[in-house]
């Protein structure tokens, strides 16, 4: 089962003013909201966990006011930034959403109503069964206090629905309810991190295409694991000895230049998951390190670099491996970059002389060809690479070559041939006229000239 899906804003958005005080400009807003969902979910948290953490640091504020901010989803599932609560009303700004009660207060009524709820009641009993079938765990308590350390003013205790502790790791165990609560849900993260224990928040199901805003604020920030408990999770803990659950876990994949997420459903046990208490994670599958090997996989810098290791150790073969070399990393150039267009071969017409002179001026010695020096390499440019001499020389400079090839020209032959080619450009000789086919791709290999090259000089 895929899902991908972007984030949208609400139609009307009455703060739409938003500083970014991490690097002082202004934020865009609508170009915010209308990333990858799994993103600005996960800054969501983020934005309202740094509040929690340092109301004096807040990440991002209203310009008009200066008050920090709090990123709502709406029950259309659409997003806007309004006032966080703690500060609305309280600087005078002109754009005021505030009513009798505050959004945080609302959620905490219907928080605590719910944790009434005869489901709730039923799935707190299921935990708690299971973590006494499992040998390795404490006896479990139920709504007890936990207190934790003073910090501030903040509160220094929180009551778990379960907790327990496995050797030496202390569980906080919370059924997930379906109101959305995401400053309780910031605020239980802060606690438990701060004091040493690992949340783990319990589903009664999941469906990855029917998933609620609360869900939502969860498992994107618990490395999208979702755990599940039911009469079935039940009867395994007690065969086995050992808590079990039910995981749901995205697997990510790369499909073009987006990633997609597969949802798998895998039964587990809980001394199978990896916990961190700094982070807050619980977690069966990561797919954060996951997602981000495949980002690079597209990234231009790691790209760039193994187009060059490309050209460094292939560049003169005629092997097959260095064909197969060559196709798999054209397929990710293609995807991650198709605005730059490559052969099928690398040895295809001109193409692999216009890069190897180029890639030669970079690294100050031959790269593609069987040459002894540089200065043999500016004679190949300029009896066969005329159209590319450009590139080819502003390569050179930016990388300060003029002395090595100097010293390589005992015959003075590149330094006559540097004032036949400034002649050639000022009379705009034909013969040197740039050819602009592989501009784009110059640009990304050597990005130091890229300003050069976007110039585009005709005539």
């Amino acid at each position: 089962m895929f899902t991908y899906d972007v984030a949208q804003p609400t139609d009307q958005m009455l703060l739409n003013e938003i500083l970014n005080l991490d690097n002082g400009e202004p934020l865009d807003v609508d170009t915010f909201l209308r990333r990858d969902l799994v993103i600005v979910i996960q800054d969501r948290n983020e934005l309202a966990g740094r509040y929690a953490r340092n109301p004096n640091q807040p990440w991002l504020v209203c310009r008009i006011c200066g008050g920090a901010v709090m990123l709502v989803l709406t029950q259309q599932r659409r997003f806007h930034f309004r006032h966080h609560p703690d500060e609305e009303g309280t600087r005078g700004c002109p754009i005021s959403t505030k009513g009798a009660f505050s959004a945080d207060q609302i959620n905490r009524m219907k928080y605590n109503a719910a944790k009434e709820s005869a489901a709730h009641l039923r799935l707190k009993g299921i935990i708690r069964d299971s973590l006494y079938a499992d040998s390795a765990c404490s006896e479990p308590e139920v709504e007890k206090v936990w207190r934790g350390m003073p910090i501030a003013d903040r509160a220094t205790w929180r009551k778990p629905d379960v907790q327990v502790y496995r050797k030496q790791q202390r569980f906080a165990f919370e059924v997930q309810l379906s109101t959305t609560f995401l400053t309780e849900i910031v605020g239980r993260r802060e606690f438990y991190r701060v004091n040493g224990g690992a949340i783990v928040w319990v589903f009664e199901g999941f469906n990855p295409q029917e998933n609620r805003t609360a869900e939502q604020d969860i498992f994107y920030l618990n490395n999208l694991n979702v755990f599940v408990v039911n009469e079935r999770t039940l009867e395994r803990s007690r065969e086995a000895k050992r808590m079990a659950l039910t995981c749901w876990y995205a697997v990510p994949h790369l499909k073009g230049r987006m990633i997609f997420n597969e949802w798998h459903e895998e039964e587990v046990f809980l001394d199978q998951l990896t916990v961190d208490t700094e982070q807050q994670l619980v977690y069966f599958y990561d797919y954060v390190t996951h997602r981000k090997e495949l980002e690079e996989t597209i990234a231009p810098a790691r790209l760039r670099q193994e187009f060059h290791d490309f050209w460094l150790e292939h560049g003169t073969s005629e092997e097959p491996e260095a064909d197969l070399a060559w196709s798999e990393l054209r397929e990710r150039m293609t995807l991650a970059m198709p605005q730059v267009s490559l052969p099928r071969s690398f040895h295809e017409g001109r193409f692999h002389g216009a890069v190897s002179i180029v890639l030669s001026a970079r690294y100050g010695r031959p790269i593609g060809y069987r040459l002894p020096r540089l200065i043999n390499v500016t004679n190949t440019a300029f009896d066969y690479y005329k159209a590319y001499l450009l590139p080819f020389g502003w390569t050179l400079e930016a990388f300060h070559q003029a002395e090595s090839l100097a010293s390589q020209d005992t015959k003075k032959t590149w330094e006559k041939r540097r004032k036949i080619i400034r002649e050639a450009l000022r009379s705009k000789d034909p013969a040197y006229r740039q050819d602009l086919k592989y501009n784009r791709l110059f640009a990304f290999l050597v990005p130091e000239i890229k300003e050069e090259l976007a110039a585009e000089r005709h005539w």
